[in-house]
């Protein structure tokens, strides 16, 4: 896949993001961090600490439970937001724009993308490569076929 000059590309998981941009040419891309971001995330167990509410049936002497809430996934996807924010930010909503996150995130960030961006994407790949460096996204991005 060739890359274009100062393409944005995106990485990003639930709990890991980066920013970078080629400065390079098309053919030979050289990858530069704009911006990298963590979080820590404990899992849902820690966070929720009362138990799901009960639901109580008018006509039938009936219980259920409610379905407990997850935390950890809410913050998960909050974090995908804040990975969108931060391009908006860095002034990269007019540059061709890659995106890749585990197939999950890549949904919600669909979601979320807003018409500009979402006009200037030239893929989405879904892989879980935002804990990778430099050298291995400028691979994945090479082997990648449109």
């Amino acid at each position: 896949m060739l890359i274009p000059h100062d393409t944005t590309i995106l990485v990003a998981d639930g709990g890991h993001m980066q920013v970078l941009r080629n400065r390079g040419t098309d053919a030979m891309p050289e990858l530069e961090l704009l911006h990298e971001q963590a979080m820590k995330n404990p899992p849902n167990r820690a966070m929720g600490t009362e138990a799901p509410g009960r639901s109580f049936g008018s006509a039938v002497p009936k219980r259920s439970a409610y379905a407990g809430a997850d935390y950890h996934q809410r913050r998960e996807d909050r974090f995908g937001h804040e990975a969108l924010q931060a391009v908006a930010s860095l002034d990269r909503q007019d540059t061709p724009l890659i995106v890749i996150a585990p197939p999950r995130m890549l949904g919600m960030l669909r979601g979320d993308l807003n018409a500009k961006m979402q006009s200037h994407i030239l893929a989405e790949i879904a892989r879980d490569f935002a804990q990778r460096d430099a050298a291995d996204i400028l691979e994945l991005l090479r082997s990648h076929q449109i």
